[in-house]
């Protein structure tokens, strides 16, 4: 098995030889088209031991059931992906499930639900805790694949990737890492996946750009939101369904909302620049009743908003009345619908990378 690879040159090459011919190197882009979907990311199954990344299995039995009671299609990344670059419409109240690390909890507890429902799902895998205590073993990853649950790329080695200042750097390390997964991916599974999730959520257009040259088709986020015909696919939006947010009531209001889709954004990356960021977005307006806008820092309404209405468009700009003490901070902005039968949902991460992980 590929452990590392160090020479540049040498990365390239063997990731052109191994995974190229499997996954074609393709800008991939939502091209228009009719429906919406949200995503939801899962990591522990019935774990205590670590709460804010864990759901109860009595909860996630009652998500699935939620499911199938009121009829949602459940798809799969790659399903909903293909969806989305064929502008084929999307059925409506559909529905995709991602795990992330690959923890062996999901094997254990949250696996045999899905077969109970007949769900499929998608499991994003950091290769080097794959066997480790608490993580699924190739064995085990190779049985849920044949039973048809999607394996996406969730890194090697789980790092940091924006703590690395230099943008040359960090695009060095992101390839090494990358191509290091893959190889490692395709000699344990015989395929290397196109599909893949940010560590932490956290990313810029330097590893985007980097998954789209190695040909992968979409990589998703951790930040809340709804997916539709028009969405960034190397920027998906997913809702966590861990700890106090891995309720039945939020599972059921989030599948339930509609997307604010959003014409331009400023600043483009999610990196901090300034403390309190400031950020502009001009979204379309024909869905969204622009006199109950509400906006949220990590939750609380503490926002300093301007807007400017159009015929067709809203700008408005949004800023924390606080500086933002965490390493991950959270803008979000909500509205009820024009007719009044559901809500519209955007929202931005913004990273400090002075303040280390905890």
């Amino acid at each position: 098995m590929f452990t590392g690879l160090h020479n540049p040159a040498g990365l390239l090459a063997a990731l052109l030889l191994v995974i190229c011919s499997v996954l074609p190197s393709m800008e991939v882009i939502a091209t228009d088209g009719k429906g919406h979907f949200v995503c939801f990311v899962y990591h522990r199954f019935d774990d205590d031991r670590y709460p804010s990344t864990n759901i109860p299995v009595s909860d996630f039995r009652a998500q699935l059931a939620y499911l199938k009671q009121n009829n949602f299609t459940v798809w799969t990344m790659g399903e909903a992906v293909e969806a989305l670059t064929a502008g084929i419409e999307i059925p409506t109240r559909t529905v995709v499930l991602t795990i992330d690390d690959g923890y062996l909890s999901f094997y254990e507890n949250g696996l045999p639900l899905l077969r109970e429902f007949g769900y499929p799902a998608t499991v994003y895998i950091n290769t080097a805790n794959v066997g480790n205590p608490d993580y699924l073993d190739w064995e085990q990853i190779r049985k849920i694949s044949e039973q048809g649950i999607e394996i996406g790329n969730h890194s090697h080695g789980h790092g940091h990737f924006l703590d690395i200042t230099d943008s040359n750097e960090r695009k060095e390390r992101f390839w090494s890492d990358l191509i290091t997964s893959q190889l490692v991916f395709f000699d344990s599974l015989g395929f290397s996946p196109d599909l893949y999730s940010y560590p932490y959520g956290e990313y810029d257009e330097v590893m985007a750009q980097g998954l789209r040259e190695a040909g992968f088709i979409s990589a998703a986020a951790q930040y809340s939101g709804v997916i539709y015909h028009g969405t960034n696919l190397f920027e998906l939006p997913r809702y966590p369904m861990g700890g106090p947010f891995a309720t039945l009531k939020g599972f059921i209001q989030k599948s339930q909302m509609l997307p604010i889709q959003v014409i331009s954004k400023r600043p483009e990356g999610i990196v901090m620049t300034e403390n309190p960021p400031v950020m502009e977005i001009i979204f379309r307006s024909d869905c969204v009743n622009t006199e109950h806008i509400q906006c949220f820092v990590n939750g609380e309404r503490n926002c300093v908003t301007e807007m400017q209405e159009g015929p067709e468009q809203v700008r408005i700009r949004v800023m924390s009345r606080d500086l933002l003490p965490g390493r991950r901070s959270l803008y979000t902005i909500t509205a009820p619908s024009k007719n009044g039968k559901g809500w519209c949902w955007f929202s931005h991460v913004w990273v400090n990378t002075e303040v280390a992980e905890e």
